[in-house]
């Protein structure tokens, strides 16, 4: 749980992202919780998700990545217009959808990852541009094929504080897109006009515990500050402060370079000699993301920030935590906190991410594709506002003078846990306090919590109702099934190819009857589902469960009729490209498999108020059972292993002896399967392996009737081809009896000569 109350705002933030399609807007100021509300959804929510941010650093620390690599767009200003508008200037670039989509390269596993979003996260979204949005929205509509919804269909999270860092956007691409948009912010994109996000809002201030503070800032979050306020700050106002050796002050500046020239002639004048430390970098991880320096110069007495929270969850530090240096070492750093503590600091590990969708499960997950390993120190006598975003500060000099531009202040301010902690170099006057209109206008679209409920009931039963139906809709299914049908317009490949494509054919039309039975079932859902009586209720699960207990035995026979079928092929040469094509196929029907699943799990949990969680939506050990069959028969075929048959013969044997000394145990093959972490295919193999070799009898696998005839049959048509011999017998016999009497059969053949 997010919090002890169910109806807080984390917890209805929570239930919209999970039981709505509905976009949202999380805020809060520093330290209400916004971190620990993404970790907690990105570690919940059944839905295919992508965590993205609008610059490298942010995408880094939210554990995700750059909106501009997700979805491969250009740099420059983009218009929801078809045509170029007439002014144009070589110092920027204007995109339309057409340019935009004309110029767009995705390769087949980026479209793919595209298209099996269900949730898109946006992080630090105070800098996301209104025309950046309506580009994710145009490239999103394009690639899902479903130009009529939003997004492509896509649910979006947008999570941050409007009153932090703002989009940046150059005057003269302005003069361009204020004929377009109202302001810069994300909320006035196109795309939102017609489906804003829900307002949420984090109230609960954990890292600032001084109530008149807290009032102070919520009244300038609100354009609500009154003289009293100012009055109040400006008590801090001490021009002539001086800053002792042990004070923990950190100075807050508008530029990088005053922050940086501040904290190099302070760590110049320490005596002590500097320690230098690398970072270790693997793989890819762009200089532009590093999140602290690649070198770090460091003396003893020098102030520092830690700039992550504790990993060990000790709790000794936390981002924004000011410590001095007490002793450096080759491979160790000793820090001493304000309160005398000295801990010794290790190195943190920041990774750099893409997000890759698996094949057989079709779920989305992380790929470390890079590594920057480097102490989570900066010095910290001065640190730009812009870099302090996301750090709290105990203590520190502001200098409120005209290089803040308007609202800067606010941001400023909110870097502080008290105002114990605040020196002001100059006053605060009421003109500097100015809170930009539209985000003003914005922020009023908030509904009070009662209202949040009842918006929250309404859209989870839309929600609920639509999904379900979806889950038993076997159209899309269909269509990818028929485009992944292997080509066999080649005369050269048509021959070889022909008897694969018909049996690909009778799975497809196999599919298209059950497909038939699904549709009748939907119009008798979706009648159920317009009424909403009590007793309709209950038929919903009713139906739910007696369809799915009808179409999975249906669909997982079919799983199992293509699994079966690349066994076979293992066996004959030339192969690999046709069971690439019968993994895809079998992806597509197992998709179907889960989503009947998940509406199973849906109707069992049909109640508008509870949280649907992967817990309760995902069946996971199926998957991983899944992928691991997957694996075995799409990377190991038989038609490969003749090239390294002397490399691999000795491991071979050695996989294969454990399996059979396992049998002669007294263990099953489901039961050797299970121990060894291989599937029942691997292990059949292993001991099909020994009946050839008259090792094991052939009574423990097959009968004696079914024997005969595989023989028979054997000898008829003068093939040891699985497929040939399974041709020519009935459904009663599998794959498995016929592979193990082919062994044995060959075995009786070696003893005749």
């Amino acid at each position: 749980m997010l919090n002890n109350t169910e109806n807080s705002p984390a917890e209805l933030a929570a239930k919209f992202v999970n039981n709505t399609r509905k976009h949202i807007f999380l805020t809060g100021k520093a330290g209400t919780g916004k971190t620990t509300f993404l970790k907690h959804i990105i570690k919940n929510t059944f839905k295919n998700t992508v965590i993205a941010a609008p610059t490298g650093i942010a995408a880094i620390n939210a554990g995700g990545v750059t909106l501009h690599s997700l979805f491969q767009l250009p740099f420059g200003a983009f218009i929801p217009e078809k045509k170029l508008p007439n002014i144009l200037n070589e110092s920027y670039k204007i995109n339309t959808p057409h340019t935009l989509l004309k110029q767009l390269q995705l390769n087949k596993s980026k479209r793919k990852l595209i298209q099996e979003i269900e949730l898109l996260v946006i992080d630090e979204v105070s800098m996301l541009r209104a025309d950046l949005l309506d580009a994710i929205d145009t490239v999103l509509k394009s690639v899902r094929k479903k130009n009529h919804l939003t997004f492509g269909g896509v649910q979006i999270l947008f999570i941050g504080d409007l009153l932090q860092l703002p989009p940046v956007v150059k005057e003269e691409e302005w003069n361009i897109l204020k004929n377009y948009y109202t302001s810069a912010f994300f909320f006035d994109a196109k795309a939102l006009q017609e489906n804003k996000p829900i307002y949420i809002e984090l109230d609960k201030v954990y890292r600032q515990s001084d109530n008149t503070f807290i009032n102070v800032l919520n009244n300038l979050r609100n354009n609500e500050i009154s003289e009293k306020d100012i009055d109040l700050l400006n008590l801090y106002y001490k021009p002539d402060f001086v800053q002792s050796k042990d004070d923990t002050y950190i100075q807050l500046t508008t530029h990088n370079y005053k922050a940086e020239n501040l904290n190099k002639q302070k760590l110049e004048k320490l005596e002590a000699p500097s320690y230098f430390y690398q970072a270790e970098i693997t793989g890819e991880f762009s200089e532009n993301n590093f999140p602290v320096e690649k070198e770090l110069e460091l003396k003893t007495d020098a102030q520092i920030i830690f700039i992550k929270n504790d990993p060990s969850g000790n709790q000794l530090f936390y981002n924004g935590k000011i410590g001095k240096i007490h002793a450096l070492h080759k491979d160790k750093i000793l820090v001493q906190l304000d309160n005398g503590k000295i801990i010794s600091v290790e190195k943190y590990e920041w990774e750099n991410l893409r997000f890759t969708v698996n094949e057989i499960t079709n779920e989305i997950e992380e790929q470390v594709i890079g590594s920057f390993k480097q102490y989570p120190i900066k010095l910290a006598w001065a640190i730009t506002i812009h870099k302090s975003q996301g750090l709290t500060f105990e203590k520190a000099i502001i200098d409120v003078g005209n290089a803040f531009a308007p609202g800067q202040i606010y941001v400023a301010l909110s870097r502080l846990t008290s105002l114990n902690g605040l020196v002001l170099t100059s006053k605060i006057n009421f003109n500097s306090l100015y809170i930009n209109k539209e985000i003003e206008t914005f922020s009023n679209t908030k509904l009070e919590l009662p209202h949040l409920q009842l918006q929250l009931t309404e859209e989870s039963k839309i929600f609920l109702r639509t999904y379900i139906l979806e889950c038993f809709n076997f159209t899309d299914s269909l269509i990818r099934l028929k485009l992944n049908n292997p080509n066999s317009d080649s005369e050269k490949q048509k021959k070889r190819k022909q008897k694969i494509t018909e049996w690909i054919n009778e799975i497809i039309n196999e599919f298209e009857e059950i497909k038939k039975t699904a549709d009748k079932f939907l119009v008798q859902l979706n009648s159920l589902f317009n009424t909403s009586s009590q007793e309709n209720h209950l038929k919903w699960k009713e139906r739910i469960n007696a369809a799915t207990l009808h179409f999975l035995p249906l669909l997982n026979n079919l799983s199992k009729k293509i699994l079966t079928k690349i066994e076979i092929l293992k066996d004959e040469r030339k192969t690999s490209k046709t069971i690439k094509e019968l993994i895809e196929i079998d992806a597509i029907i197992y998709k179907q498999i889960q989503q009947i699943k998940k509406a199973e799990a849906m109707g069992k949990s049909m109640g508008y108020n509870a949280l649907l969680t992967k817990e309760i939506i995902h069946s996971r050990n199926e998957d991983l059972e899944k992928i691991k069959v997957i694996h075995e028969l799409s990377t190991l075929p038989n038609n490969t292993i003749n090239k390294k048959q002397t490399k691999d013969k000795k491991e071979k044997t050695d996989t294969k002896k454990i399996s059979f000394e396992l049998y002669q145990s007294g263990l099953n093959i489901e039961q050797i399967a299970q121990h060894r972490k291989l599937t029942v295919f691997t292990i059949e193999n292993h001991l099909v392996y020994y009946v050839s070799l008259g090792m094991l009898p052939i009574n423990d696998f097959v009968d004696k009737e079914k024997l005969k005839n595989i023989i028979t049959v054997c000898k008829t048509i003068n093939s040891t081809k699985l497929s040939e011999i399974m041709e020519k017998l009935g459904e009663e016999y599998t794959y498995t009896d016929i592979k193990f009497s082919v062994a044995y059969n060959k075995n009786m053949n070696k003893n005749e000569i």
